[in-house]
């Protein structure tokens, strides 16, 4: 069947489009020690490694605690990791691309809500305590420089991590976050300039969402542009949502795009799509994603794809990898599940152009082949009748496969196609031939031209030696199929008109099986023998009342049989011309092969340009 398969339990992608290794996806994860003779359960910071496939313990040197969290950076460059002590929040701070670079932050920063890290000032933003305090962490010294309180009551998005509910501007130069001042206050987006360290403006979400709607917020952003919420209160029943991106930077935003029931949004890239995720909140008050899922084009709002994944997962998307949304279910578990969604490729039209090679033959050794087409990925896989090959990504346009000997066990035509997580390609068809025939010889393989003495034969009988003959095998003559009879794996016997032998020529000669072909060898029809034909007389016989019996023979000094039919170079005097002479002569002297019986005198026999002469008074028989 072509369908979408999705792989359970492994990772599903690892993408080339980066230099870099793909992202990490870090989790907290349970297990049980024992301490002092007695078991006890711990928490330790771990994370999926996406290029290598498996999980690690990160950072390796971590020191397990009863409760144990981490925060990265969107990037994951920095991780803050914090353990409660004593009812004491405390943080390691890890630069993951050095696990010995660690410190600790001097100070209690509470619940560490979110970090942002600008190269640029080789600083990290600190949002602690819901987005009430803003601390800046300058990472040269190890040190925090400024720790503002902005009286700010604010969440984010409890399915995304890392959190992007503050983001830098286009610039760098500025922090946009989301942000509320009282219970009572509207929900706000506020600008804080790290050049000065402070809060500039704040202005209403409601000067950006869809007019009449009960709430709004920003949970998710990046580069100057976040997404504005526009939701209705909880208690009415009428869930419609409405979703636009706003370029803070630029102060312009994207038509409204409207969602009906509970859901998140987030966007890909600079914001080019908006991709929409429904939730639920089921009996215990757990809040999930459905698995339902719709991308939108943000310019203009158009619906471009619908999906349909399990329910339960997490979101994880980064800024160094803007390009990829990982949708994980239950990463601390084995049977993991992670699909990518990757907006390089999920639009693409999957399309196949050929195949190399385009057939083979039947049991022949396993070998790879190439497909050529457009819109692959890593998640791409080619399918050979109907079975899922282990599949390499060349390029977006090119593809191999692994294809065995059991695949190949019988001739016969093969449907080839690639699918990935959202398509099916056209497509195209391989070819299993039979072993192709060799063609060892022809015999004969020269005919001498057919003359006016003499009466032309009706047919020529030939035959072709070779190996992997079939009762199927049809011998071609000068590109004409010609009746051709099976006597085994090793002979086909085929008929020549006496037309064809009579314009001097060279005459292509091959085998076919089911269309596969043997090699080539000529027939020559020729007026002049490249080596002498010779007839012989061995001796007469007497055999009394004047009827003596005369046994010739031949020598061809060709390296191949030869057709010379009765007339002018193949004929007796007197007449008849035709006394029961060969006309196929076997390389090499050959004797006794044909015995006339004459009265004694003079009977001769030409042989292309040569004559011998019998009669009573020849070598005598023994």
């Amino acid at each position: 069947m072509k369908e979408i398969i999705f792989l359970i339990g492994f990772l599903l992608a690892m993408f080339t489009s980066f230099a870099e290794a793909q992202p990490y996806l870090y989790f907290t994860n349970q297990f049980t020690d024992t301490l002092y003779g007695e078991e006890h359960l711990f928490e330790k910071i771990q994370r999926f490694n996406l290029t290598a496939n498996l999980v690690e313990d990160f950072p390796p040197q971590q020191f397990a605690s009863d409760e144990i969290f981490v925060t990265t950076d969107p990037s994951c460059i920095y991780l803050a990791i914090g353990s409660i002590v004593n009812n004491f929040v405390s943080y390691l701070l890890y630069d993951s691309r050095d696990t010995s670079n660690y410190f600790v932050l001097q100070e209690d920063m509470g619940g560490l809500d979110e970090l942002l890290y600008s190269s640029q000032r080789n600083n990290l933003y600190l949002f602690a305590n819901d987005y009430g305090i803003i601390s800046v962490l300058d990472l040269s010294i190890k040190e925090i420089i400024s720790t503002h309180s902005i009286d700010n009551i604010a969440y984010n998005n409890s399915l995304l991590y890392p959190p992007h509910s503050s983001f830098f501007s286009s610039d760098s130069n500025k922090i946009y976050f989301f942000s509320r001042d009282t219970l009572s206050e509207p929900y706000q987006i506020s600008t804080y300039s790290l050049i000065l360290n402070d809060i500039i403006q704040k202005q209403d979400l409601s000067d950006f969402g869809y007019e009449g709607t009960d709430g709004y917020d920003l949970t998710f952003g990046r580069n100057g542009k976040g997404i504005i919420s526009s939701y209705p209160d909880h208690n009415n029943a009428v869930k419609d949502f409405y979703f636009r991106i706003y370029d803070f930077d630029n102060d312009s935003g994207s038509p409204f795009i409207y969602h009906d029931g509970l859901s998140e949004a987030y966007f890909s890239g600079d914001g080019e799509f908006l991709i929409v995720m429904d939730t639920e909140i089921d009996d215990s008050l757990r809040y999930s994603h459905t698995g339902d899922i719709e991308i939108f084009y943000t310019p203009n709002a158009e619906l471009l794809k619908t999906l349909t994944l399990p329910s339960g997962g997490m979101v994880y998307t980064f800024d160094n990898y803007p390009n990829n949304i990982y949708y994980v279910i239950d990463i601390e578990e084995s049977t993991r599940q992670i699909y990518t969604l990757k907006m390089d490729s999920i639009f693409n039209v999957l399309d196949l152009t050929s195949l190399n090679p385009s057939s083979a033959v039947v049991n022949s050794s396993p070998f790879t082949l190439t497909v050529y087409g457009q819109g692959f990925d890593t998640l791409s896989t080619v399918y050979f009748n109907d079975t899922e090959k282990t599949t390499t990504l060349i390029s977006d346009s090119v593809l191999t496969a692994e294809i065995s000997t059991s695949d190949i066990s019988v001739v016969g035509n093969y449907p080839v196609w690639v699918t990935d997580q959202w398509g099916t390609s056209d497509t195209l068809i391989f070819t299993v031939v039979p072993q192709p025939p060799v063609l060892t010889s022809i015999s004969p393989a020269i005919a001498l031209r057919v003359f006016s003495v003499g009466t032309p034969p009706s047919a020529i009988t030939a035959t072709a030696t070779g190996d992997f003959f079939t009762d199927s095998s049809v011998v071609y003559f000068n590109g004409s199929v010609k009746t051709t009879n099976f006597v085994s794996e090793t002979e086909l016997t085929f008929q020549l008109s006496g037309s064809e032998v009579s314009t001097i020529g060279n005459y292509p000669v091959w085998v076919s099986n089911y269309g596969s072909n043997s090699d080539t060898l000529t027939f020559s029809v020729v007026d002049n023998l490249p080596q002498t034909l010779t007839p012989t007389l061995q001796c007469v016989r007497n055999m009394g009342d004047d009827s003596y019996w005369a046994y010739f023979g031949y020598n061809n000094n060709n390296s191949v049989t030869v057709y010379v039919p009765v007339g002018s170079k193949n004929k007796f005097a007197p007449t008849p011309i035709d006394r029961g002479q060969p006309k196929l002569f076997l390389p090499g002297n050959h004797t006794n092969v044909l015995i006339v019986v004459f009265n004694g005198k003079n009977l001769t026999w030409t042989l292309d340009q040569t004559s011998v002469t019998a009669n009573k008074l020849s070598t005598p028989c023994p």
